[in-house]
């Protein structure tokens, strides 16, 4: 029968079984820790990504930049389109001749503004009678798609030799001798004017379809 008091190992065995986990822990502590890999960096690591990187925040600035020109050229046109029902809808109404001449007589007035909105000042504010109808017949692109009545009804030269050639006669001729019988095909032709034109040796303005 063996004695429960009576140690199972002898002495010096039991001595290096308990020295043992000490030991392992002071080899544990020797080794060196664990070398994870430094995170990866933001920034490019060589020039050519460097070069790329600012070429490619210029495109980002130049595309908004060229966005909000767009926006505002489209805007214009909207306000011109809203400016022009709103001239058609007095000359339709049943409003004294007086007030329908009035409205008549800014038709003129609208073209231009919306000409200079979109073009150089030096280039449109000084163009008067057959010259101003040419500049118009130039900003003129036709989209047979858009409106095929004004299409097939309107000559190459709209402007020119079209219904459009009395726009300017609509500012100062005497109520009696205006051409009241041109004046819905004459809307009919701003309104294509007002959402396709296009100014010669200017980049492209956002349309309204």
């Amino acid at each position: 029968m063996i004695d429960s008091a009576t140690p199972l190992l002898p002495p010096a065995q039991a001595s290096i079984q308990a020295s043992t986990p000490a030991s392992a822990q002071a080899v544990l502590e020797q080794l060196h820790p664990l070398l994870l890999p430094p995170p990866p960096a933001w920034t490019p690591q060589t020039p050519a990504w460097g070069v790329l990187t600012v070429l490619g925040l210029m495109a980002l600035l130049w595309a908004a930049w060229r966005s909000g020109q767009r926006w505002r050229a489209a805007r214009f046109r909207r306000l011109a389109l809203a400016e022009l029902e709103r001239l058609r809808a007095e000359l339709h109404s049943s409003q004294p001749a007086a007030t329908r001449v009035a409205a008549a007589r800014q038709l003129p007035a609208l073209v231009r503004r919306l000409a200079l909105a979109h073009a150089a000042r030096q280039e449109v504010a000084s163009l008067q009678g057959p010259a101003w109808c040419i500049w118009l017949d130039q900003t003129l692109e036709r989209n047979p798609d858009h409106k095929p009545a004004l299409s097939a009804s309107a000559p190459p030269q709209a402007f020119t030799q079209g219904v459009g050639q009395h726009l300017g006669a609509w500012a100062y001729l005497p109520p009696a001798q205006l051409p009241w019988d041109t004046l819905p095909a004459l809307f009919d032709l701003l309104e294509h004017w007002i959402r396709q034109h296009r100014v010669p040796g200017t980049a492209p303005v956002q349309k309204l379809k």
